[in-house]
């Protein structure tokens, strides 16, 4: 896709209900409680003569609201690191990483994780067959090699070309899945 169809489709704004309507929740629950509390200590201040009441209760808010925006980020950013972590050894060629998640996390890391190791798993089962692949081609190749040097019959080497040429069609159908270009 490119960048003028990107910008030229329309955009779906709720694309995960439940994750958004969690945060917009929260969002709001934060602006409530701050709203109420301040409305609350200027009806104090108005009844105490304390000055210094509506600067303490502000200080006091954005405390409240960094720890609960903390304790809400760390909800999100545990489960960010730990795919991150595994996408980062699977960069690497380790095949043989499972992802998981607690309970407790948002749905939707835990569909990411699930299609983070279908991806892991197809791989590993293209990248076995593979090699397998390639075991055959060299035991082929070899023969054929064995078979020149000996002077073996045309037919004979005929026959191992073809299962060599099977192979490289094979290897090449499995290549095929993947898009490079």
């Amino acid at each position: 896709m490119n960048n003028k169809d990107y910008y030229d489709r329309r955009h779906t704004y709720l694309i995960n209900k439940e994750f958004q309507g969690r945060f917009a929740a929260f969002v709001i629950t934060i602006l409530i409680g701050y709203s109420a509390i301040l409305l609350l200590f200027q009806k104090l201040a108005r009844s105490v003569s304390f000055p210094l009441m509506i600067p303490i209760v502000f200080v006091g808010l954005i405390i409240f609201i960094g720890v609960a925006s903390m304790f809400y980020s760390h909800r999100l950013a545990g489960p960010l690191f730990a795919i991150q972590r595994g996408t980062r050894e699977i960069a690497k060629g380790d095949l043989l990483i499972r992802l998981h998640m607690r309970k407790g996390h948002n749905i939707v890391f835990h569909q990411i994780v699930e299609n983070i190791n279908n991806m892991t798993d197809n791989l590993r089962d293209t990248v076995l067959k593979m090699e397998d692949k390639v075991v055959k081609l060299s035991k082929e190749t070899k023969g054929l090699s064995e078979k020149i040097t000996v002077g073996e019959s045309k037919k004979e080497l005929a026959l191992h070309l073809n299962r060599i040429q099977e192979l490289e069609k094979e290897l090449g159908d499995m290549l095929k899945t993947f898009k490079v270009y």
